[in-house]
């Protein structure tokens, strides 16, 4: 599995997790600050086509000179190189509100039905 760290990025992590995803065929997990990818057969996800693939996503919305991808092992990280210039066009990108998740706290199950995770929570005190 490779996972795709998005803390510095968030504003664009659901974006980039659906286009990563549908782009390598991957079976996504989706966690608060970042995200893995992986295949259904356990086989091998190439680390070059996950960073080509966000470059394409970068490219797309012409981003790709704002942010710089670093690789270590089989985790990617996405940086933002200058904060100043990026929040306008980081809020434009983000709408929260086309946000349909919800999150659990306690382990980052997320679920786009608020039902769900009320129940999935009830098994943390069991």
């Amino acid at each position: 599995m490779i996972a795709v760290d998005c803390t510095n990025a968030l504003a664009i992590k659901d974006k980039l997790l659906v286009y990563v995803a549908d782009k390598l065929e991957a079976l996504p997990i989706l966690k608060s600050d970042k995200f893995l990818l992986g295949f259904l057969d356990d086989s091998a996800i190439d680390k070059l086509d996950v960073i080509y693939a966000i470059e394409e996503f970068l490219e797309s919305l012409d981003l790709r000179k704002n942010f710089q991808i670093l690789s270590k092992g089989n985790d990617i990280k996405i940086e933002l190189l200058d904060e100043m210039d990026m929040e306008e066009k980081l809020e434009k990108i983000s709408d929260s509100d086309s946000n349909p998740f919800f999150e659990c706290t306690h382990c980052g199950f997320m679920t786009m039905y608020e039902e769900e995770l009320k129940t999935h929570r009830l098994i943390h005190y069991i």
